[in-house]
């Protein structure tokens, strides 16, 4: 195992002959059997009892820090093994001296002491182990895999290294290679929740989705195989899986549960998918999390506000893997043109691997924005570039989303930070977003104790839309795959928010609507579309009518939307994009008031457009509103000329009045970080 070219060591071997005595002996017994039984406290009190009579007992001190560390007071651990060292250096010292470092998110400190202890001979599949992890977090990919080889080679039935070895090979898109680490990791403990799931990730990821669902059951990891197969519409059962997902959850039992899969789930509450994600980010991002912040919460925004007011520029920074082509820069990319460059300093932070097309990289150069590649950085050295560039409110727009860095925002480097748009929930974690932003229908003031975060209320809806938005020509229905006659019904929503309750609602509109069709999005998997058609089937509604819609570039796509005649929202977790992408195209679309944000989206959406009156109170009138649409030409008629009408004069479409009223949010956030105040900041009229 060679030290990596950042590693860099003490040599100094610092010695001390203490004076051993009987009864510091059996009290040093005495204190480690302690420790072994995890008395922490008992433990450390014996060995305090020690330094009082003897304070030069190198192990003693030792020991005092692991006692300690273990009791989660890293900082006093820290410190109690430093004077160990400094009476005689032993690379265990060291070793332990790297954890303690490990826990207060001291990361290069923590890889230099352990580096010090293999120079010192220490040879442990553990800490050769958390040497990898280490290194891999900090993207030196080419070391950490040593480590772990080293771990390996050190102890052959070490299944973590196996398994972190194996997760490394997929990144690195290895994944016969990853496959075969996880199969070993699992020969050697089968009882891993987190192999399991890690495999089964793999699996899914390789789209072997019917291997990925037993891995994760195999595994008793509920929140991915409910997930997994509500992505290819398997509902048999899924009811009882779904509790114990919920019992999961609530009990804390497993680490790494993402929250963002819990959301199809139609039995989770805000106030548990608020604990997912505290629990996540704990298990995520603990170092971070722990770490002194590099910038403290509300330093600079007096004089950054008085400055505002008397005409210079707030600096306000987004943090993305989306500037590409992806919803979230189809929804922000007018915003972000539109922003007020003589009084708003805007940075884009851009930490994602998928390039922007041509089109997007024309469009993004002419931004009043300084775009920053921050891929190739670590989360520490990328939080340290955002400090230094003295952003005074950072937004992140990911959330717990796929491929999200909150590793960045954990490490606080600016001194406001705000959660929006690409994530509808709470973080549930304090440190990572002091704000989050909704408006009165996604994140009512009565829902405040649902979010770690102050709520931050636009006025009409939190989503932006893209004034430059384009479309191609309308095709013929065949075009689409349509038949020339009948009412077409439509959801583009991702399958996992399906669910049988829902389309059994939509089973019923089928059958009283005769002639109609079912247009959804085509899931990718001929498994999905098996289930759906069977589903289907056994409800009474032909094969033929239930068509799906392949993937089609967003002008296409939004083209053949104009076909639709009405559009059917899910729940619990609704339309978002695709439900602007709806109204925007003119058909109208049917929601129901959820419990959670991601369940609310539909009806913010309606009441931006002035269509309060589609958003039913529960899905037996969900179907009644829907029913009469089908059934009344004339109402649709009249829904459907107060929806063109509202692409020129509704708040969901007004790109320009969405960015000055999220300017003014932003003023406001910074006067409340300065002023204080409680309760929600309201952005009025």
């Amino acid at each position: 195992m060679v030290a990596p070219h950042h590693a860099s060591y003490d040599g100094v071997m610092k010695i001390s002959t203490p004076t051993p005595s009987p009864r510091s002996d059996d009290l040093l017994k005495r204190g480690i059997d302690r420790l072994n039984a995890e008395q922490y406290s008992l433990a450390e009190t014996l060995f305090r009892e020690i330094l009082a009579q003897d304070p030069q007992h190198v192990d003693a001190w030792h020991q005092l820090g692991v006692a300690l560390a273990r009791q989660s007071h890293y900082a006093e651990g820290e410190q109690a093994i430093r004077k160990a060292l400094a009476l005689r250096e032993s690379g265990l010292q060291q070793r332990d001296l790297a954890w303690t470092l490990l826990w207060q998110g001291r990361d290069m400190e923590a890889i230099n002491a352990y580096f010090a202890a293999i120079n010192l001979g220490v040879r442990e599949a553990r800490m050769f182990n958390n040497v990898g992890n280490l290194l891999k977090k900090h993207n030196d990919i080419e070391h950490a895999e040593a480590a772990y080889r080293a771990a390996i080679e050190t102890d052959p039935g070490y299944a973590f290294a196996h398994g972190n070895l194996a997760v490394l090979q997929q990144d690195a898109g290895q994944y016969e290679a990853a496959e075969a680490s996880f199969k070993r990791a699992l020969e050697l403990d089968p009882k891993s929740m987190h192999f399991w799931q890690c495999y089964g990730g793999l699996l899914e990821r390789l789209d072997r989705l019917e291997e990925a669902d037993e891995a994760y059951c195999r595994g008793g990891r509920w929140e991915s195989a409910q997930y997994v197969r509500r992505r290819v519409a398997h509902w048999l059962d899924l009811d009882k899986i779904d509790r114990a997902t919920l019992e999961m959850v609530a009990a804390g039992a497993v680490e790494n549960l993402t929250p963002w899969g819990l959301l199809g789930i139609p039995a989770l509450t805000p106030a548990l998918h608020r604990e997912a994600g505290r629990r996540f980010a704990q298990s995520r991002w603990r170092g971070e999390l722990a770490a002194p912040p590099l910038v403290e919460r509300g330093a600079g925004l007096a004089d950054a506000l008085a400055a505002y007011e008397a005409g210079a520029c707030l600096r306000i920074g987004y943090l993305s893997a989306d500037f590409h082509d992806h919803a979230t820069l189809r929804l922000l990319a007018g915003v972000l043109e539109l922003h007020d460059a003589a009084r708003f300093d805007i940075h884009l932070y851009s930490y994602g691997d998928a390039a922007p097309d041509a089109a997007w990289r024309e469009r993004l150069a002419a931004l009043p924005a300084t775009l920053h590649e921050i891929g190739s950085l670590t989360d520490a050295r990328a939080a340290a570039k955002i400090a230094t560039d003295g952003i005074h409110v950072l937004v992140d727009l990911k959330g717990y989303t796929t491929g999200t860095r909150l590793g960045i925002t954990a490490l606080r480097p600016a001194p406001t930070i705000v959660s929006w748009l690409g994530y509808p929930g709470s973080l549930g974690a304090p440190r990572l977003a002091d704000y989050v932003i909704g408006d009165p229908v996604v994140t009512p003031p009565a829902a405040a104790s649902f979010y770690s975060e102050t709520l931050a209320l636009m006025p009409h809806c939190y989503q932006p839309n893209d004034h430059r938005r384009q479309c191609a020509p309308r095709p013929t229905r065949a075009a689409a795959g349509l038949p020339e006659r009948g009412f077409v019904f439509c959801s583009f929503n991702q399958t996992f928010k399906l669910n049988a309750r829902v389309a059994s609602v939509w089973c019923r509109l089928l059958l009283a609507t005769p002639g109609s069709v079912l247009w959804l999005l085509d899931p990718g998997s001929e498994r999905a579309r098996t289930n759906l058609h069977a589903f289907f089937e056994e409800k009474g509604v032909e094969r033929a009518r239930v068509i799906f819609a392949p993937r089609l570039p967003q002008e296409a796509h939004l083209a053949r939307l104009q076909l639709a005649d009405l559009a059917l929202d899910t729940l619990p977790t609704g339309s978002h994009t695709t439900g602007s992408d709806a109204l925007w195209a003119g058909v109208p679309m049917v929601s129901a008031l959820g419990s959670l944000f991601a369940g609310r989206v539909g009806a913010s959406l309606l009441h931006a457009v002035g269509l309060d009156e589609l958003v039913a109170r529960d899905l037996d009138s969900y179907f009644q509103i829907a029913l009469a649409l089908a059934s009344d030409p004339g109402w649709r008629a009249q829904i459907r000329k107060r929806l063109a009408a509202a692409k020129t004069d509704a708040p969901l479409f007004d790109t320009a009045r969405f960015t000055r009223d999220l300017e003014r949010l932003f003023v406001a956030i910074v006067a409340r970080e300065v002023k204080g105040g409680e309760g929600a900041v309201v952005l009025k009229e």
